[in-house]
């Protein structure tokens, strides 16, 4: 992986990456998109997620408590 924040380029990830970097399973990734809930992602091709996307994403998931399910 490389710094997606370099001038003027964007860092996109494939699925396989994309969970890597999220700590979850690619599977687990897929039925997140087909089911909807998951991370933003592009259909380039294939499909690809910015990086932006997956910390926004996971940045939302966070909870203080294991009582907080907040919104999903």
């Amino acid at each position: 992986m490389t710094d997606g924040h370099r001038q003027g380029w964007t860092q996109y990830f494939d699925t396989r990456s994309a969970a890597e970097y999220l700590g979850l399973s690619p599977k687990t990734l897929e039925k997140l998109r087909w089911q909807g809930g998951g991370p933003a992602y592009y259909r380039l091709g294939g499909v690809r997620y910015l990086q932006d996307d997956l910390d926004e994403w996971r940045e939302s998931r966070r909870r203080t408590s294991t009582s907080d399910t907040g919104p999903r």
